[in-house]
Formats: C-alpha cells, structure tokens, sequence
C-alpha cells in the first residue's frame, strides 16, 4: 500500500539523511574510503535486496554509492522502502 504524504514525511524525519525524489522515490548516497568498500557494500545490500525480493536502483561512482528506492507496482513509497532504507543503513554502520 502507498503512503500518505504526512506518512512519507514523518518516515524521512526518522530517516538517517535520506531525502525525497519526485514524490515518488527515496534516496541516500553512502561514501566510503576505497571503491573495494563501495563494491562490499554494494554486495551486501544486493544480498538484502534479494532476499526482499525488493531492489534498489543503484548507482556506483568509485568511492559513493546512490540508493534510490519506490515500489514501482505499487506506484511510490511504501513501507518496504523504508524497511529497506533502514537495513541498508545498519549495513554502512558496519563500514
């Protein structure tokens, strides 16, 4: 299911950083020392978004990481994206 406007907004301002795209997607970029540690964490998000069965749009710039999320058939945010946002970053904590 969709979410609201004020739930959207009330999820991001519980977020850690990560902002609203075109009302209908999420993003954070994530920044690492060495492109080897961008690509391990790449890796391990690939793992959760699998195993979700729910995946991230990824783009990878050496040593920074783009995430975008939204739940293309449902039509925007719902709360996967955010459960996804918030295991993506307990991920980078470990980094």
């Amino acid at each position: 299911m969709i979410l609201t406007e004020d739930q959207v907004q009330a999820s991001l301002s519980d977020s850690k950083g990560w902002v609203l795209e075109n009302d209908t997607w999420m993003k954070k970029e994530f920044r690492f020392p060495t492109f080897y540690k961008a690509m391990q964490f790449v890796n391990e998000i690939a793992k959760l978004a699998e195993d979700r069965q729910h995946h991230p749009y990824l783009t990878i710039d050496h040593t920074q990481v783009l995430v975008k999320l939204s739940t293309l058939d449902a039509g925007g945010l719902t709360q996967k994206d955010f459960e996804s946002a918030h295991a993506y970053d307990l991920t980078y904590e470990k980094y």
